[in-house]
């Protein structure tokens, strides 16, 4: 279903109009802007647009909007000198459905922005509508601007916290001068995030490299199931200096399946990366906040599964272990429920702490939402106020700005959702942003440089009229700007020289850096020989007699009782060699290896003692199951001939079953036993 907008706005001027109130809400503008809280200059105010012939008492929320009054108003603003608010209207607006299809949700949005021009328009919407459907709506109901989004476990908009709703913020050509939208799709094989980035060069036609990161912008969505947004930021991070802000799709904690929107499509296990070129008088920033004190108590995570953000040991201990540890509880079993208000993290400084949250523990393991690497250090952190700390970051950034913030795009995590809820806060938490266009969604992990938790990440944007006091500072610019013109053409001739010697002494240094690889690659490869020779018999390929020492020592733990032993004699070696000759007694050891190989098992130890003798080390293995190796041995033996010669293997085995057992002894019976066996062989023959 294809919605024109030129066609709604004539519904819109013929019926009673779909949107109302817009002269009233800049007829309030104009006084709040001229007044600034005084009373006093408020009334002269409403007295100065009576005399222009407006009447402010006249208009409400549910009057018709008038065109030519609204254009007149503008003027007005201007003639008043505070047209900077209304300006800032057209710049950006947020608007929500909570309509029940796909077709009422898409035609209110619509209605709401329907004054805006939009440029590019971001929406966020509940899991719970048709995806492919919802975002082939947006996209035909947006034909001429750029549309994309997510799917969510909540959505945000201005101080409203929803649910089974759809959220969108429109930007405007005053804001944004250029844009790009690019789909990433595979997430789970093998994704190029190189060339979704050559695209990019290609459209702005400059490198996202040496982009200027005060005036592009970068949004990232993702699958929120992946368990990819570390490597998508990873190499992001390494492919650009620009500030990629974002979240990962949610699914209403269904955990199911996550979606991303562009070109009027949806995608699963891709990710949607858009650049956002800023206009001139435009500009952004971004906000990273989290409520969360750093206590004592660090955790070192020494072994970790990254594929499924396991932790497997902290501090040397089981993982569980070490966390109960840490939180001074006594039982493991408790630990679960501290996971949402004492998570770890990773402390960048004082002010800057990337949050880990715990999911689940899988055994002695704990599964985090967040990878976190071998190695990694953490500290164990404790919940603060969440209303207080957003509170704190928002006024920081006013303060800032030193103005109101034009609009805020959202990506809060659903961690702080459930916080908010249960500590009875949501209509707190909403009042922050009573006053700013603010959509978002919560989500299952926010990124911005790296992937984190329990955070919420905001994209800031901000408009500067070219007021008289910024025309004043770009005199003052401008004379500067002379003065560093002579100053700069004396560098740029210093820069030309230094540019050259540093080509001559790059080009040696490549060169010289080409000749030390090839020299290193040479001696690791000679390393290699050399340690793989020292250890593996030369005729069979197996393990030697100086790696049997080590490993026999090695193996003598009590983790890996029981120990079997197998020694191994190959029969008629020597008749062989004295009637077809030693290459064919080589062959006969050869085959006997390989057969060897073959029935055992991958981590089992193979060993050449010496001539045809042939040491099997089996950890954790029975006496049973060492009798079976050797019969699949013998099945395998009675099929391979040297010549008409059958392979024939004597063995003998015993196992260490408990500590107090010596392993010397445990091998000399084996020996014994192989020998027993190698003479009642001989007799059978003779």
């Amino acid at each position: 279903m294809a919605i024109k907008l030129c066609d709604t706005y004539r519904s819109f001027e013929k019926e009673q109009s779909l949107m109302s109130g817009k002269i009233k809400e800049i007829i309030d503008r104009i006084i709040k802007e001229r007044a600034r809280g005084n009373p006093v200059i408020a009334e002269m105010t409403k007295a100065k647009l009576i005399l222009k012939g407006i009447y402010p008492d006249k208009y409400d929320s549910n009057d018709k909007d008038d065109p030519e009054i609204i254009e007149k108003l503008i003027e007005i603003k201007k003639q008043l000198n505070a047209e900077e608010s209304i300006e800032e209207s057209y710049n950006l607006k947020s608007a929500f459905s909570v309509k029940e299809t796909e077709e009422e949700i898409v035609l209110e949005i619509q209605t709401q922005l329907i004054n805006i021009g939009a440029k590019v328009l971001i929406f966020f919407a509940s899991s719970a509508f048709n995806q492919n459907k919802l975002s082939q709506l947006m996209q035909n109901a947006f034909e001429d601007c750029i549309v994309f989004g997510c799917s969510t476990a909540g959505e945000r908009f201005n101080e409203k916290i929803l649910t089974n709703s759809v959220v969108a913020l429109a930007l405007s050509s005053n804001l944004i001068a250029d844009a790009k939208v690019e789909v990433i799709q595979g997430l789970n094989s093998n994704f190029n995030t190189k060339q979704t980035f050559t695209s990019f060069d290609k459209y702005f036609n400059e490198s996202t490299y040496t982009m200027d990161p005060t005036r592009y912008a970068g949004i990232v969505l993702i699958d929120g199931l992946s368990l990819k947004e570390e490597k998508l930021m990873d190499e992001i991070g390494n492919l650009t200096d620009i500030n990629f802000v974002g979240g990962s799709a949610g699914d209403n904690l269904k955990y199911e399946r996550t979606t991303v929107y562009a070109n009027g499509k949806a995608y699963n296990d891709s990710a949607v990366i858009a650049l956002l070129k800023m206009q001139k008088k435009a500009g952004f920033s971004i906000i990273e906040t989290q409520s969360f004190n750093v206590l004592d108590p660090i955790l070192v995570a020494n072994k970790v599964n990254v594929e499924s953000r396991e932790v497997i040991e902290f501090n040397h201990k089981p993982a569980v272990q070490a966390y109960a540890d840490a939180l001074g509880v006594l039982s493991p079993k408790e630990i679960p429920k501290y996971f949402l208000s004492h998570p770890v993290g990773l402390v960048i400084d004082e002010n800057n702490v990337l949050v880990r949250s715990p999911h689940k523990v899988n055994g002695s393991n704990i599964k985090f939402f967040c990878n976190i690497l071998k190695d990694m250090e953490v500290r164990l952190l404790e919940d603060g106020d969440i209303v207080k700390e957003t509170q704190k970051a928002i006024e920081q950034k006013k303060k800032v700005l030193g103005k109101k913030i034009t609009g805020i795009l959202s990506f809060d995590c659903i961690h702080r959702r459930v916080e908010l809820e249960n500590k009875n806060l949501v209509e707190q938490y909403g009042e922050l942003f009573a006053d700013i266009p603010t959509i978002g969604f919560y989500s299952y992990g926010e990124v911005h440089i790296g992937h984190m938790n329990q955070t919420a990440t905001m994209l800031i944007f901000e408009y500067n009229s070219l007021n008289h006091n910024v025309r004043q500072e770009n005199r003052l610019l401008s004379k500067e700007k002379q003065r560093l013109t002579q100053a700069n053409h004396d560098l740029k001739r210093e820069v030309f020289e230094l540019k050259r010697k540093l080509k001559l002494a790059t080009r040696a240094l490549k060169q010289f850096n080409i000749a030390l690889e090839a020299e290193i690659n040479e001696r690791t490869k000679r390393e290699e020989e050399i340690r793989y020779l020292s250890y593996h018999d030369e005729l069979t390929g197996l393990y030697n007699r100086r790696f049997y020492e080590e490993a026999i020592k090695n193996l003598d733990t009590k983790t890996n009782l029981p120990i079997s032993i197998i020694i191994g004699d190959v029969n008629d070696l020597k008749i062989v060699n004295d009637t077809l000759g030693h290459a064919k007694g080589d062959e006969l050891l050869q085959k006997s290896a390989m057969i060897l190989k073959t029935a055992c098992r991958k981590e089992d130890v193979i060993v050449r003692f010496g001539g045809d003798e042939f040491i099997i080390l089996l950890s954790q293995t029975s006496k049973e199951v060492a009798q079976e190796i050797i019969r699949r041995i013998d099945q395998l033996s009675s099929k391979q001939f040297v010549n008409s010669f059958p392979i024939s293997i004597s063995f003998g085995w015993d196992a260490k079953e408990n500590s107090e057992e010596n392993i010397l002894e445990v091998l000399n019976n084996a020996e014994k036993s192989m020998y027993k066996r190698k003479a009642l062989y001989k007799n059978e023959i003779l």
